[in-house]
């Protein structure tokens, strides 16, 4: 039974890990197919950001109902979004196409704990999460892969398409009990809160500034569009393996972010600093090992900061990964429109890991 749970469930975070991590090899794409400068379409990183601000607004009200209407209203959201985003010849009708990707993503995201609530929901997490992780390595050499051959790498999220639609055909039998209504509980410390939000900014910052505009980079470095692409996986690859022994360091009271964030400004200095292919993948990797456990530790603390309620954590986490995935790659943008790439690289990412050492200190004592 528990497997048949986890398999009902897993289509929805494996179409958000595929499609949302290609987002940034389809930006490469897209700047090129419209010839505009990678800079205008920022907005394209920005739609799953959106969609968590608007989803951490409203999601709580909307899962009152219970899960299952979020559950396939997103489904299909994300699956119009995705056709959209694959085939639209416009910068407006792809830009409809990533904000309804990115709205029906996050409420997938949001709806995933409620639908595998119970004792092994912490167990049944891990599943998903693992499925989405490796479907995120598969979307952006999907986009390369399909850009060499058929020259349209966009058409790579079509994929993700039938399981959406098969998802929310199957609602009904995915979804889980309709929550119960919570006790009035003392409200958390507005400090803690604080801290403990601002830790998952500072970390999802830093992860999407490397997942949006690694193939940027690379195409910089001297890669063409869809090589690039496909090559800007070597940060999830890095990023995969590190959340693969994180449980293991984090049982042993291993210091995850604060050696992560090391470990980053290693990376981004591989990345920036040299301007060749090859140094770049391998600074890309370095990255994604010290970014793996920013998410889940920041998260992990920010829900169980005492007095937080069990749907207002999940809602403010989606607020403050929001607000990074809107804010931080467009920042980056602007720097890069300014200076060039390897400057806003160590412009932005070095500060974001400095200042997350410190904040997860603060939060430590």
């Amino acid at each position: 039974m528990t497997d048949r749970v986890v398999l009902r469930v897993a289509p929805g975070p494996a179409a958000v890990g595929f499609t949302i991590n290609s987002l940034g090899a389809c930006l490469v794409l897209l700047a090129r197919d419209l010839d505009r400068p990678r800079e205008e379409l920022v907005w394209l990183s920005s739609s799953f950001g959106v969609g968590l601000l608007l989803m951490g607004a409203v999601g709580p009200v909307l899962l009152r109902r219970g899960p299952r209407p979020v559950l396939r209203g997103s489904a299909l959201v994300a699956a119009g979004g995705s056709a959209l985003l694959a085939t639209g010849s416009t910068a407006a009708l792809a830009g409809a196409g990533a904000l309804l990707l990115g709205t029906g993503s996050a409420g997938l995201v949001l709806v995933t704990p409620a639908l595998l609530r119970g004792p092994a929901v912490g167990a049944h997490l891990s599943q998903v999460n693992a499925v989405s992780s490796g479907c995120g390595i598969l979307g952006p050499l999907a986009v390369g892969v399909l850009d060499v051959q058929l020259g349209s790498g966009r058409l790579a999220l079509l994929l993700a398409v039938p399981p959406l639609l098969a998802l929310a055909a199957a609602a009904t039998w995915a979804a889980g009990p309709t929550p119960a209504s919570e006790t009035t509980a003392a409200r958390p410390a507005a400090r803690r809160v604080a801290t403990a939000w601002a830790a998952v900014v500072l970390g999802v910052s830093i992860e999407f500034c490397f997942t949006i505009w690694a193939a940027a980079r690379l195409q910089d470095a001297g890669l063409a569009a869809g090589p690039a692409g496909a090559a800007a996986v070597a940060f999830l690859l890095g990023m995969a393996a590190g959340r693969y022994g994180a449980p293991w360091l984090i049982a042993r009271g291993f210091p995850v972010v604060p050696v992560g964030c090391a470990v980053v400004v290693a990376g981004t200095l591989a990345v920036a600093v040299p301007n060749a292919p090859v140094p770049v993948v391998a600074g890309l990797v370095v990255a994604g090992l010290g970014t793996a456990a920013f998410y889940p530790v920041t998260l992990a603390r920010l829900v169980r900061v005492p007095g937080m309620s069990v749907t207002r954590g999940p809602a403010v986490g989606a607020l403050a990964s929001g607000t990074a995935i809107v804010v931080a790659p467009a920042v980056l943008a602007g720097l890069g429109a300014t200076l060039d790439l390897r400057a806003a690289y160590l412009l932005a990412v070095l500060p974001l890991a400095a200042a997350l050492a410190v904040a997860v200190r603060r939060e430590q004592s």
